[in-house]
């Protein structure tokens, strides 16, 4: 398992290095109680985009913390309409989580499927774009202790000059566990702010 991911990484990456262009977003967002971030390589194609990279998660209240790192293997295009893009493609995860007298370990692979639109200058006073993305891996892609997992995020940015906006995202977790003495559920939501770079 781990000699395949390393061949499909190296393939990847050699994919890359023939592409005719490329762009690099970092992203960094938190919120009263989670921080988010990642880091990842576009690189364009003849009909479309190939998109990897990797992010991270951090959430902490009293009663539950939860963190897990990823890795994003995505393909997309952003030429169907001006302005509109999409994405699909899988999500590596892995990481931990407590709640209250429960606790696991996450390991999942997930479908993934992300979109967004940037309004055109003309119809609006500032560039503002809205981008929305879900994850979801079921009982056969997730192991550990995961059964199921959801993830939903939905944001809107304002473009504050032409390689960086300025964000504000809704995010919305479901996990599905069996640890310790039985099954159990985690659902939790954040409200982040935060801010992507392009170049």
């Amino acid at each position: 398992m781990i000699n395949r991911l390393v061949a499909a990484i190296l393939i990847l990456f050699s994919l890359n290095s023939v592409a005719p262009a490329e762009e690099w977003e970092v992203d960094l967002s938190a919120g009263s109680k989670s921080v988010t971030g990642g880091i990842h390589d576009k690189s364009y194609l003849d009909s479309g985009y190939f998109r990897v990279g990797g992010s991270g998660l951090y959430s902490d209240d009293e009663e539950t913390e939860y963190k897990w790192a990823s890795l994003d293997l995505m393909v997309g295009s952003d030429t169907l309409s001006p302005g509109f893009f999409c994405e699909v493609g899988l999500r590596g995860i892995g990481g931990d989580l407590d709640e209250e007298q429960n606790s696991g370990d996450l390991g999942l692979v997930a479908f993934s499927l992300a979109a967004g639109y940037l309004f055109p200058k003309e119809n609006t006073f500032v560039p503002v774009e809205i981008f929305s993305n879900i994850a979801w891996s079921p009982d056969p892609l997730a192991f550990l202790d995961t059964e199921e997992f959801i993830e939903f995020n939905l944001g809107v940015g304002i473009r504050i000059i032409k390689n960086a906006s300025v964000i504000a995202t809704y995010s919305n977790y479901h996990l599905k566990m069996n640890s310790g003495p039985g099954d159990w559920t985690m659902n939790d939501d954040a409200f982040r702010a935060g801010v992507v770079l392009r170049f």
